[in-house]
């Protein structure tokens, strides 16, 4: 369903927000800052249906109208989450509690719980495959992924990676991919089998994180932290080329209608990426944001993109913790 669009905040009150000045040839600016509670933050998904962004936050799941900057700061409680996956054609979305070794199932409009299931060590991010119908969990920890069937709401397998994984993708048609930071490898995955069927690799990739793929042209784009994202042929595994972007990414999210791709990375950095009909990246932008957003949500319809940020600081012992008052949704959005 069209939703109206928000209207652009005053340009130059944004560039404020952003820490930088706003330059006639930019096409993305940052626009807005919306505040909310303290605390950790990890992914982020956004409900076009509803127009809401959803933040996994360190105490639970955190949703934002955006429309309205309305914050609902623990729409369903949680433990130390990572992922927040939306479930297209249910209304349910699915968290993982990296603190508490579970995913749980949930009601997006009311936060209503509808299950929680136990999943390996560290579950972090997740993915959906439409083909399946089944989330599949990565779990940091132990090394594997866990496979859980939304409709029975309970698990179905656990597929060993040999390593640490990262972010994954599924292709529609029998394959999840998955980014295995430790190896710098894309591990492949048959849904049918649950098991890995290949190894794609990351020849210049240090610790890949954030992993898109274009059905277009059948690509796999991995961004890794050493100022690199990685271009990789999905079927064959061959290496299509590298880009350099901002330094320490964790994450890549494909914008089909646009033929983009947004890196957003730790240092305060958003690279974005225009992408050819042949699978051919080269970059376009790098957005000022804050240091510390470094995972991101975009608005397929507006080719809006939220990035949840906060300030850290080191203390006399050493420790690295959050500046009370700091955390935003930064709001970047085509002019």
């Amino acid at each position: 369903m069209s939703r109206s669009k928000p209207v652009l905040r005053v340009v130059a009150v944004s560039a404020l927000l952003a820490g930088v000045a706003v330059h006639a040839d930019e096409p993305y600016v940052v626009v807005d800052s919306i505040p909310g509670p303290d605390g950790g933050y990890d992914y982020a998904s956004f409900d076009d249906a509803s127009g809401r962004l959803f933040v996994a936050r360190e105490y639970g799941v955190m949703a934002v109208d955006v429309e309205q900057r309305a914050v609902t700061p623990k729409l369903v409680g949680g433990n130390d989450l990572s992922a927040v996956l939306i479930v297209p054609g249910t209304p349910l979305m699915l968290s993982t509690n990296w603190g508490g070794d579970t995913a749980t199932l949930f009601e997006r409009a009311t936060g209503k719980i509808a299950a929680e299931i136990r999943t390996g060590d560290g579950p972090d991010a997740a993915v959906f495959d439409p083909l399946t119908r089944r989330a599949f969990v990565m779990n940091s920890n132990s090394g594997d992924v866990t496979v859980i069937d939304i409709a029975t709401r309970g698990v179905v397998g656990t597929v060993p990676l040999g390593g640490k994984p990262e972010a994954g993708v599924a292709d529609g048609q029998g394959r999840v991919y998955v980014n295995v930071e430790d190896s710098a490898t894309i591990a492949v995955i048959d849904v049918a089998s649950l098991r890995v069927v290949g190894r794609h690799a990351l020849p210049g990739c240090e610790e890949p994180t954030g992993l898109a793929y274009d059905p277009a042209s059948r690509l796999l784009i991995a961004a890794c932290h050493n100022r690199t994202v990685k271009l990789v042929d999905a079927a064959s595994g061959a290496d299509r080329g590298s880009v350099v972007v901002c330094s320490d990414a964790d994450g890549a999210l494909l914008d089909e209608r646009r033929h983009l791709v947004y890196v957003p990375c730790n240092d305060g950095t958003l690279t974005i990426l225009s992408l050819d009909a042949a699978g051919t990246a080269k970059t376009i932008q790098a957005v000022q944001t804050r240091p510390g957003a470094r995972t991101a949500a975009f608005d397929p319809d507006s080719g809006r993109v939220y990035l949840p940020v906060a300030t850290f600081e080191t203390d006399t012992s050493g420790e690295r913790k959050l500046v009370p008052g700091t955390f935003a949704v930064l709001v970047v959005a085509p002019r």
